[in-house]
């Protein structure tokens, strides 16, 4: 229900809100570049341009300026060869997942690490570089060139590639490391058997395949890990939308997606750290052709007529005590459903591939005798001024049905204003 009372004078429709676009938010959480974006295309969504807390903890979090110029990414990226910090979310994604595999303890003499989508990342042979021994895979060639990544120099298919010059000797790196060929979707058996004390991938889950695809590799790299283990991933989050984006090649996932990856791996007995969805309050997003060579946090790309601005978030994880079968909540070919204490009663019979109500709006209405602009719930429908309403109105008893919940609410707020007289 929408509940208006009238202003003092008919002022003109505002021009922010232009004919067949959409509604931006207020001006005040715009991004710097908003003048620039074609009409029509939703600016990033107001709940993600905060400022992150706690810059200096490990968290599962996405990329942004503020937690960009801490002293130690660069520290890290000097270390690992890759140059001064140019505020680039790359080299954002390589110092989180460096950062959170030393926090733990992960790189040092006599600990594993087994990389996933490598290509031509500095990471392999910084943590080489620590006493690790790593791991390093790549998609099998094959797939390499139909995923086009060999032909823009980012796919490894030997150890040597993955080598930094200037962070460790050659012949060094090649003692500490091995090279697999390894498609993400197929993770041999030989390697899930709880050997490794961390593994990784940076900017690859994306183009696993959708959210049920990329969750799947999540919980397989799991399988991987010693308990106690670390995964590090980061991957692409979309920020001006909250509906999904359909690719084969190309995924950025929804804040939604995340946090049921989250509930499903927490069911599994696994740790994600803290989640924080806070993409700063300086934002300058560039355009998708151009992204290799500027430095930029966030970006914009095009799928059909819809603008996406997405940037990079990072998900670690520790595994648990041992390995739990993933849940019969997630069916195969369904969406991931919400924590079961937010699922609706009727959700057994919800048909499969149907994504629930989001868990947001599953709380207790509040205030429930105020005149408000409200959905419609059973607590509300169950006020006794409701049945005496649909009493005097002919509509007979209460029969918890939304459309008498419409006929009271209006009858009550045109009554409690004294229109009805």
């Amino acid at each position: 229900s929408l509940i208006i009372i009238k202003g003092a004078k008919d002022v003109p429709v505002p021009e922010i809100l232009p004919k067949r676009a959409v509604m931006w938010v207020k001006p005040t959480v715009l991004p710097r570049s908003v003048a620039s974006y074609p009409i029509g295309m939703k600016p990033i969504l107001p709940e993600f341009l905060v400022d992150s807390t706690e810059l200096n903890a490990v968290k599962s979090r996405l990329a942004s300026y503020e937690h960009m110029q801490l002293p130690w990414m660069e520290e890290y990226l000097l270390a690992m060869g890759e140059g001064e910090n140019r505020l680039h979310r790359k080299q954002w994604e390589f110092a989180v997942i460096a950062q959170a595999l030393d926090r733990h303890g992960k790189l040092a003499t006599g600990k594993t690490g087994l990389g996933f989508a490598v290509g031509l990342e500095p990471l392999a042979t910084y943590f080489a570089k620590r006493g690790a021994r790593v791991t390093v895979s790549d998609m099998p060639m094959q797939q390499g060139n139909q995923g086009d990544w060999a032909h823009t120099a980012q796919h490894s298919d030997n150890i040597d590639k993955a080598w930094r010059a200037g962070v460790m000797p050659l012949k060094e790196f090649r003692a500490r490391a091995n090279f697999r060929a390894i498609d993400m979707n197929n993770i041999p058996s030989d390697l899930m058997q709880g050997q490794y004390d961390f593994v990784w991938s940076c900017g690859s889950l994306e183009h696993v395949g959708r959210a049920q695809k990329s969750l799947e590799f999540i919980i397989n790299s799991l399988r991987c890990l010693k308990p106690g283990g670390v995964a590090a991933h980061t991957t692409e989050f979309l920020l001006n939308d909250k509906v999904t984006h359909e690719d084969t090649y190309l995924n950025f996932f929804t804040e939604r997606e995340i946090r049921d990856w989250v509930a499903v791996i927490e069911s599994m007995g696994h740790t994600v750290l803290p989640l924080e969805l806070a993409a700063g309050t300086t934002v300058d997003v560039d355009a998708l052709a151009e992204h290799r060579q500027s430095n930029h946090m966030q970006l914009m790309d095009r799928n059909g007529k819809r603008h996406l601005i997405h940037t990079s978030i990072s998900l670690i994880i520790i595994k648990g005590a041992k390995d739990v079968p993933v849940p019969e909540i997630l069916p195969k070919r369904a969406v991931m459903w919400v924590k079961p204490t937010v699922l609706p009663r009727s959700v057994a019979s919800y048909p499969i591939g149907m994504k629930p109500i989001l868990p947001e709006f599953l709380v207790d209405p509040t205030e429930l005798n105020d005149v408000k602009s409200r959905l419609a719930s059973y607590e509300h429908m169950q006020l006794p001024w409701m049945e005496e309403y649909l009493l005097a109105m002919g509509d007979g008893q209460n029969r918890l049905h939304r459309k008498q919940w419409e006929f009271a609410v209006i009858a009550q707020a045109l009554d409690r204003h004294g229109k009805l007289a």
